[in-house]
């Protein structure tokens, strides 16, 4: 059984977030601000924000995920909600940070062990059903290795990104995450049946094909894959530069396949957070 400590920590006042509550969660050492929506009465879906911020899009996927049945959790782990699009800034205080610049070194970041309690943490407060966890773009790679813990029963990787850059067949294959990690993550995909689903856009060069194709030689069938047609000329005219799935290029229309998409991970959801027997 988890036991949950509350800590409270004096720090700036900041601005809240209408319709969300907050909370400080501290582990290992570190402690970031969480926003959360709901009771705890549904299942638990953790939100790790991609790194242009906290943007009113991710606000807006986390209320969508909430009318849509879950409890959702949105850790703040660098910049402000509803803070402007400003990948660059962000960039600059992830890469000074010791929390995620272990990762450049292929060693686990400590932001990954804090995420991995704060999924146990939502299993708890969530009737001790397993979660969901999104990752994107720079944090895609993140949810194999939430998927270790057994909190984590339904991850999802939109268009995950890496440290590496995109050049060089190793790069664009990388998803960031160490060598044990990845046999872990897979190791437990096999033994336990547990899904790994991803999805990008076809054309966008910061998420190449080469890194699904190489996430479908290791989770074999337990990759669910979502290639969403951005070429030129594509039936529903999205952009070949889009990028973000679920935010910035999420166009909540029945039939767009960016909605179709939401949809898919939905019904992963509802599939996979179901509760524990007794």
């Amino acid at each position: 059984m988890l036991a949950i400590t509350t800590i409270t920590i004096k720090e700036p006042a900041m601005s809240p977030v209408p319709g969300f509550e907050e909370f400080r969660f501290s582990y290992g050492g570190f402690a970031h601000r969480v926003l959360k929506k709901g009771d705890g009465s549904q299942p638990g879906v953790l939100i790790i924000q991609e790194l242009p911020g906290i943007t009113h899009h991710t606000i807006e996927l986390a209320e969508r995920l909430h009318s849509d049945g879950f409890t959702v959790y949105l850790p703040v782990l660098f910049g402000q909600p509803n803070a402007p699009f400003e990948p660059l800034k962000n960039l600059a205080k992830v890469c000074v940070s010791f929390e995620f610049r272990v990762l450049a070194n292929r060693r686990r970041g400590p932001v990954a062990d804090w995420l991995r309690a704060l999924c146990r943490r939502m299993q708890a407060e969530c009737g001790g059903v397993p979660v969901g966890a999104i990752g994107m773009c720079f944090t895609g790679g993140f949810v194999l290795t939430l998927m270790i813990d057994e909190a984590v029963a339904a991850p999802v990787s939109c268009q995950p990104g890496n440290a590496d850059g995109m050049v060089g067949r190793q790069a664009r294959r990388s998803l960031g995450v160490t060598p044990a990690d990845m046999a872990a993550a897979t190791q437990r995909s096999r033994e336990e049946g547990v899904p790994l689903m991803g999805m990008r856009f076809t054309h966008d060069i910061m998420c190449p094909r080469a890194r699904f194709d190489y996430l479908e030689d290791q989770f074999g069938e337990h990759f669910r894959r979502i290639d969403i047609d951005s070429s030129l000329f594509n039936e529903h005219k999205i952009p070949p530069w889009a990028h973000s799935v679920l935010t910035l290029d999420f166009v909540d229309e029945p039939g767009h396949p960016t909605r179709q998409a939401y949809d898919q991970m939905i019904a992963f959801f509802q599939e996979r957070l179901v509760s524990v027997p007794s």
